[in-house]
């Protein structure tokens, strides 16, 4: 899975909107969006902030990356 696959798959997980979720983290719906269709890759503080907002450790979120 890449990064942007993760992201969706646990907003939908917590059933909240792009826009919920970038409101969480103090970001944009577009930026989201950017990251779910693997257009950018979120920035390491940006990956905290995620996991924060779903109450998860960078492991848990991230655990099916294949590097």
């Amino acid at each position: 899975m890449k990064v942007g696959d993760i992201i969706k798959y646990w907003r939908k997980e917590y059933k909240l909107s792009q826009f919920k979720l970038a409101e969480m983290i103090g970001s944009t719906q577009q930026t989201v969006s950017r990251w779910e269709n693997n257009q950018n890759t979120p920035s390491i503080v940006d990956c905290v902030k995620l996991a924060k907002a779903l109450q998860l450790n960078l492991d848990e979120m991230f655990a099916d990356i294949m590097i």
